[in-house]
């Protein structure tokens, strides 16, 4: 296969991966962010898709009573897949502590696959709705192959 087939097919296979998890938050009535990636064994390369579903921020009800006036879900998601890049362990994990730029937020996966690692990342829900959007896109890594 030749170069440019194996990138269409990666892509495509991604783009179905994000597929599955959007159609996962509008079944859950959540908005915001999806990533997803795949990275060699290092984690220093790497190649990711981002979708917004329908908005990237949010304000809190009250942002005075806030440290930030407002959360950014690509941001987010992406310090997800960052710590993820670095640790090889699912968001949040709490292996290490934190570093500037991360949160240590639920609600991204890692997978080693044959290639180096997919990653699968939901940003805007509470975390156990994050981790469960970003397991559909990881099952539908699977499907998509």
């Amino acid at each position: 296969m030749a170069g440019g087939e194996c990138m269409d097919n990666s892509q495509n296979v991604s783009w179905k991966m994000i597929t599955e998890m959007e159609n996962h938050t509008r079944k859950l009535g959540v908005k915001r962010v999806i990533v997803v990636a795949s990275m060699d064994d290092a984690g220093s390369s790497w190649v990711s898709h981002m979708k917004a579903v329908d908005i990237i921020t949010s304000i809190p009800e009250d942002p005075q009573q806030q440290e930030y006036p407002g959360h950014n879900a690509i941001a987010i998601a992406y310090c997800k897949a960052a710590e993820m890049a670095d640790t090889k362990l699912n968001s949040g994990s709490k292996a290490r502590s934190a570093y500037q730029g991360e949160f240590g937020h639920p609600g991204g996966l890692i997978k080693q696959v044959q290639s180096g690692f997919n990653v699968t990342v939901f940003s805007g829900a509470s975390g156990e709705q994050d981790v469960a959007i970003a397991k559909v896109g990881m099952d539908g890594y699977q499907k998509a192959r």
